[in-house]
């Protein structure tokens, strides 16, 4: 997520010094230092701003830069620069609970040596130690998963910002953002979802001005399942389950897969009761889902036969 370059630069940041100041600071070559302050501004750890030739750097006011300076200047004699440089972050992200080397790698995309070189140096410090084959955070040190969460949010925020003026994020994870904005984007990274997607399956829902995207590098498209999963994110109203009703209704899907996605979207409960809805055609019916008879009205309008 950061190098320990970048961290340890933030550690040193105090009363908006100049490039100059922080290469001296850090005691390396101002063209080394200026592509650093380069690399964290567009991360988001720093603004800067110019008068004439002198570049001036503030830290960012943001809620993960506040965390790390607790830790910092909390436990001066931890090298935090070091231990939460690399893929530490990303780790730690998913230890809000107890968790095994092997889900760690799964939830950071890394691989399970990563994992246990990563954390090592922080269960030598007793700030991570494990039990019953689970690496979990000492009390005192639980916040830096928060912190990990913090930082992840930053970068997600930043990555949204070079591309919209005006959006609200509606879910995100390490990597993924799903947010809502008037604007368009361009941005291969940020794939278009949400209502507007229902039309390449049939299903042309009325939309609004509203755009929604997920940012994800590794996806190459949205799948039925996501968008699914997305909708109830977006709006968990009878309207909006009525159409992820038709959506599954039209188009092959795994249902492991489907509950999977559901879960990691925090939808997973709403999603089941969807599947029940269509096993039982509407026998099985939470308060939210339509009459089965509305339901086969709906699908008449779009020429779905249920």
């Amino acid at each position: 997520m950061y190098s320990e370059a970048e961290l340890r630069a933030l550690a040193t940041i105090e009363d908006e010094p100049t490039v100059s100041d922080l290469a001296d600071n850090l005691e390396r070559s101002l063209s080394y230092t200026s592509e650093l302050v380069t690399r964290m501004e567009s991360k988001g750890l720093i603004h800067t701003s110019s008068k004439g030739k002198t570049k001036r750097i503030q830290r960012s006011d943001a809620h993960a830069i506040e965390l790390y300076d607790r830790f910092v200047h909390r436990y001066t004699h931890i090298p935090f620069p070091e231990l939460l440089s690399g893929a530490t972050l990303k780790i730690l992200y998913n230890l809000d609970s107890p968790a095994s080397a092997t889900e760690l790698a799964e939830q950071a995309d890394v691989h399970l040596s990563t994992v246990h070189r990563s954390l090592s140096p922080l269960e030598n410090r007793g700030i991570v130690y494990k039990i019953n084959g689970e690496y979990a955070l000492n009390g005192e040190f639980e916040d830096l998963s928060v912190l990990a969460q913090s930082f992840s949010h930053l970068r997600n925020r930043e990555r949204v910002d070079d591309q919209v003026t005006s959006y609200t994020i509606l879910w995100e994870s390490l990597d993924e953002v799903l947010v809502q904005t008037d604007e368009e984007i361009d941005d291969k990274r940020f794939h278009l979802t949400g209502p507007e997607r229902f039309q390449d399956y049939g299903l042309p829902l009325l939309a609004r001005q509203r755009r929604y995207y997920l940012y994800s590098e590794s996806a190459s498209e949205i799948s039925p399942v996501e968008l699914c999963c997305h909708m109830l994110v977006i709006d968990d109203g009878t309207r909006s389950q009525s159409y992820c009703l038709l959506l599954l209704h039209e188009v092959s899907f795994d249902r492991e897969t489907l509950l999977t996605t559901a879960e990691r979207y925090d939808v997973k409960e709403i999603v089941k009761n969807l599947l029940a809805y269509l096993d039982s055609e509407g026998e099985e019916r939470s308060g939210s889902l339509p009459r089965w008879t509305e339901f086969r009205d709906l699908a008449d309008e779009y020429g779905v036969t249920v």
